[in-house]
C-alpha cells in the first residue's frame, strides 16, 4: 500500500535546506494559515486559549472521506479560533494506535483533538483483542458527519452488476472485501459478518489503513467488492467507474437517488452508518472543552465548509456532549448480535 505524505513549512531556509530532513510515520498537512503573529503573541502572553497552532488527528490514511472531511473541518475551524490548524494521520489497527496514543499522552492543554468514530465504542467488546479504553476515557466534543454504508461494485465487472447477482455468485465462490479492521472493531467488517450469516455468501475482509487504501486495492481488482461509505464513492460513483449496489440506510440518500436501500434490494433489513466527530482525551479543562466545542459547532456553520462536505456526500450532523456520546454508541447492539458477543 501506499501512503501519502504531506509537508508543508512555514518557510525555506537559503542556506540550510539540506539539514531539515525528520523521518515520521504520520502525515502533517498544514490546512491553513496562521493568525497574525502579534496577536498570537499577545495571546501567548496573556494565556488565553488558543494561542499557537492546534491539531487535528485523524487516525486513519490520507484521501479518504474520513480524512478529507476532517481538512474541510481543519480549514473552517481555523477561520473561528484564529490560529493555525492541521491534520495530521496516525494509522494503524482500526483506529486504536491514536486513539491510545491520544488517550496515554500528554495531551491536557488543548491543542490536539482527536477524531473519533463509531468504532472506538466497540473495542471493548473485540473477543481477540479488547481494548483497555472506552467512552469514559474521553470527552466527547460534537460529531461533525453522517456516512451511510453502501456497497460498490467495479462497473466493468463481468461475474456480477447488482445485489442479487453478487449473493449468488458469492454463495459459491469466496470473495475479498478490505475492512480498517477485522472483527467487531469495523463496520465494513461487520457488514461483510452479515452478509455471511444472512445470505450464506463467503466474504473474507483484508485489513488496511483507510478507505483510501481499500479503494485503490478495489479499483486496482485486489478485491472484489467495495464497502464503504458514501463519501469514499461518490466520485466514482460520478465517474461511472463504481456501480452502487446498495446503501446500508432505512431511506434513500438524496447525494445517490438512484441507489436502492438494501431492504429494498433483498427484502433484509441492515442500517450501517459512520458518525465522524472529535473528542479530547479526559483531564483537558472544562473552559478549554467548551471553547473548543462552541468553536467546532460554529466552524460547522461556515458556508464554504458546509458546501464541500455537500460534494462529498456527507450528511451534516453537529450532535455534541453525551447525545454525541449517545450516537457513538447507537450501533453496539447490532454488531454485538452479528458477532454473537455477550
Amino acid at each position: 500500500m501506499k501512503k501519502i505524505f504531506a509537508l508543508m513549512t512555514a518557510g525555506a531556509l537559503a542556506l540550510s535546506l539540506s539539514a531539515c530532513q525528520a523521518s515520521s510515520q504520520q502525515t502533517t498537512d498544514t490546512t491553513t494559515k496562521s493568525a497574525d503573529s502579534t496577536d498570537t503573541a499577545a495571546a501567548k502572553n496573556d494565556g488565553s486559549f488558543p494561542s499557537e497552532t492546534i491539531t487535528l488527528v485523524c487516525p486513519f490514511s490520507a484521501g479518504g472521506g474520513t480524512d478529507i472531511g476532517a481538512r474541510n473541518l481543519a480549514q473552517a475551524l481555523s477561520k473561528v479560533m484564529g490560529v493555525n490548524v492541521v491534520v495530521e494521520n496516525q494509522t494503524g489497527s482500526g483506529g486504536w494506535v491514536a486513539w491510545t496514543d491520544l488517550i496515554q499522552g500528554d495531551y491536557k492543554d488543548g491543542y490536539t483533538i482527536g477524531l473519533i468514530n463509531h468504532n472506538y465504542a466497540m473495542g471493548e467488546l473485540d473477543p481477540d483483542n479488547p481494548r483497555k479504553y472506552n467512552l469514559d476515557d474521553v470527552t466527547v466534543l460534537a460529531n461533525q458527519a453522517l456516512d451511510y454504508n453502501v456497497m460498490a461494485i467495479r462497473s466493468n465487472d463481468t461475474r456480477f452488476s447488482d445485489i442479487d447477482s453478487f449473493i449468488e455468485y458469492a454463495k459459491s465462490n469466496p470473495v475479498l472485501v478490505s475492512a480498517q479492521a477485522a472483527g467487531i472493531t469495523d463496520g465494513d467488517a461487520t457488514t461483510a459478518e452479515w452478509f455471511n450469516k444472512t445470505f450464506g455468501t463467503q466474504i473474507t475482509v483484508v485489513p488496511v489503513d483507510g478507505a483510501s487504501d481499500s479503494r485503490g486495492m478495489f479499483l486496482s481488482g485486489d478485491t472484489d467488492i467495495f464497502f464503504a461509505s458514501i463519501s469514499d464513492v461518490m466520485a466514482s460513483y460520478q465517474s461511472g467507474e463504481m456501480k452502487v449496489a446498495c446503501i446500508f440506510s432505512d431511506e434513500r440518500s438524496d447525494f445517490i437517488p438512484d441507489v436502492p436501500t438494501i431492504k429494498e434490494a433483498t427484502g433484509e433489513d441492515f442500517v450501517a452508518f459512520a458518525a465522524r466527530g472529535y473528542f479530547y482525551p479526559n483531564g483537558v479543562p472544562q473552559d478549554i472543552v467548551d471553547t473548543t466545542t462552541d468553536a467546532l459547532l460554529k466552524a460547522m456553520e461556515d458556508p464554504d465548509y458546509i458546501e464541500n462536505m455537500a460534494a462529498l456526500g456527507l450528511q451534516l450532523d453537529n450532535t455534541s456532549g453525551e447525545d454525541f456520546k449517545e450516537l457513538l454508541e447507537s450501533q453496539v447492539e447490532t454488531r454485538k448480535m452479528i458477532w454473537n458477543v455477550q
